[in-house]
């Protein structure tokens, strides 16, 4: 009786299992190759490999770029095309033909795209750029308990903002530990005294958007901004208040990537010495919460990437949506992220994180067939697609 239980469970594991499988969205490639082996099954496993090597090159390629692919072929044939079998699961021969003494054959394989991106991802061969990442702070410090505030990109005075100046370089140095771990690279700006090189026409109480972003990732070539503040406000129990917000931002359309928000009481006491103690305690592992979700979006690929505003028109049922992002996140190899922003009665609108040109995108979106519907084109613009399900 406990054998067939455990039979029963484990063929109930197995089949759950396949039917999870089943419905995974694969990608369809085929391959026709030849081989000049001398025996039959040596010229199958010939053509088969042919088959496996060249369909795992062709999409590595489309996920990160010739030239990516050209200077890390060595990692992408050791690490991942010689473990193709993580990302293919199914490869289907068809008959072999021998015409002479060349044999050829076609073969038809199923890709996972979401394994193939993940072991992309474990050797950080995903992101978009070779170089090591750059990135600026542009923090402003605001003490409304004594009526101060630092920004180092402002001229200086230190009898008035020595204790600002003085925690500003802490959180840099937090920051820059926190990236160091992940291969970015944080700019000291306060400790290099950045601000003396900063012209008087840039100036200003905020940098992080419009020409003055451009021009501070330009300046200190850095392709990601910190936006942030740490205001320091009186507490209701004769103590004082911490309130922490940084938002990492990709400079070249303005969209932030990550962001980090936190408030913190501190114990009574003098203003500076609580706030210092307090600041001590947590910078870390604030510095260190940015840092990751900065390195997930790195890793995703969604630096380096542009944002398209995708609207469907027509009625869409939910199972119709949820099919839709699936086709688009495992067919289009260039979309790197789809969330939805809009839904309306007639129509839905999506984010979607891509390195594909407009016209691009939307050619490889009228080809997606979803479930046996189609869509078509209504409009296009420099940053904007609209669609609608075909009749």
């Amino acid at each position: 009786m406990r054998t067939t239980m455990m039979i029963t469970a484990l063929l109930f594991s197995f089949f759950t299992h396949l039917a999870s499988a089943q419905q995974l969205e694969l990608l369809d490639r085929n391959f026709s190759g030849s081989s000049s082996a001398k025996t039959p099954q040596e010229a199958k496993k010939d053509i088969q490999d042919q088959a496996s090597r060249k369909i795992s090159e062709d999409i590595i390629k489309e996920l990160i770029g010739e030239d990516r692919y050209a200077k890390n072929k060595a990692l992408v044939t050791t690490k991942i095309i010689r473990n193709a079998a993580r990302f293919i699961p199914f490869s289907k021969p068809s008959a072999l033909l021998q015409e002479g003494e060349i044999y050829k054959m076609s073969v038809a394989v199923k890709v996972s795209l979401r394994d193939l991106k993940q072991m992309l991802q474990e050797n950080s061969l995903l992101n978009e750029n070779d170089s090591v990442p750059v990135v600026l702070p542009v923090i402003s410090w605001v003490d409304r308990v004594q009526g101060r505030s630092f920004r180092w990109w402002l001229p200086l005075d230190r009898s008035q903002q020595g204790f600002l100046v003085k925690e500003g370089r802490f959180l840099e140095d937090a920051l820059r530990s926190a990236f160091q771990k992940n291969n970015f690279y944080v700019v000291k700006p306060v400790d290099a005294n950045l601000g003396a090189n900063v012209p008087v026409d840039f100036q200003t109480e905020k940098v992080s958007s419009g020409e003055d972003a451009q021009f501070f990732a330009h300046y200190f070539n850095a392709p990601v901004l910190i936006d942030g503040q740490v205001l320091l406000n009186k507490g209701e129990r004769r103590n004082f208040r911490i309130e922490i917000r940084m938002t990492a931002i990709q400079v070249s359309n303005g969209r932030a990537i990550a962001d980090v928000s936190r408030r913190f009481e501190t114990e009574s006491g003098s203003f500076e010495s609580a706030v210092d103690k307090k600041l001590r305690e947590v910078i870390e592992s604030t510095a260190n919460d940015l840092a990751s979700q900065v390195l997930e979006a790195w890793q995703r690929g969604s630096i380096g990437t542009s944002v398209i505003r995708l609207t469907l028109k027509g009625k869409s049922t939910l199972p119709m949506m949820e099919g839709f992002k699936d086709k688009v996140r495992s067919q289009i190899t260039q979309v790197k992220n789809i969330r939805e922003r809009l839904v309306s009665a007639d129509s839905i609108s999506y984010e979607v994180d891509t390195s594909a040109a407009v016209a691009d995108l939307m050619a490889k979106l009228e080809a997606l067939d979803i479930d046996g519907r189609k869509l078509s084109k209504v409009s296009e613009g420099s940053d904007e697609i609209v669609l609608k399900w075909a009749n």
